[in-house]
């Protein structure tokens, strides 16, 4: 019993093993590798969904906050994204850099960690920081065509 076992697994991973060296989705195709869009109208689009984030929306953070840290990180690669988009317009990349320190602020108290620090207000004033900025990031997106 034990020796057809072992068989029928043997034969199990052999198959497996072949399936998975199967090259037929990938020979003779001519596309590029996939890449971001690092587009501004790919920035805003990003922009819109962090600003639904109740991160965001959400009046009294006491609450929100410890949720947070995923919505940071999403907001500083909107806010890089859209400065390399733009890398000269001084509208979008002031609040770019204004998202950043937010963010770092956010991280260095000890607040992405989600578990309640010793410093709460810094958490949230570190969240405020960057919902400012991401509004100010916003309106400089919106003015620039």
């Amino acid at each position: 019993m034990v020796a057809s076992g072992r068989v029928v697994v043997g034969l199990l991973l052999a198959v497996l093993a072949l399936a998975g060296c199967s090259s037929e989705y990938t020979e003779g195709t001519s596309a590029p590798a996939a890449r971001p869009d690092g587009s501004l109208e790919a920035a805003r689009t990003k922009l819109r969904l962090v600003q639904q984030d109740p991160c965001y929306t959400v009046a009294d953070l006491t609450r929100q906050w410890p949720v947070c840290a995923r919505w940071e990180e999403e907001v500083l690669n909107v806010g890089n994204a859209a400065a390399g988009a733009r890398p000269d317009d001084r509208e979008i990349t002031d609040p770019a850099l204004a998202v950043r320190t937010g963010h770092e602020h956010f991280v260095r108290g000890g607040c992405a960690t989600g578990a309640t620090p010793a410093d709460t207000p810094r958490c949230i004033g570190a969240i405020e920081e960057t919902r400012t900025a991401v509004t100010r990031l916003a309106q400089g997106m919106s003015a620039a065509r």
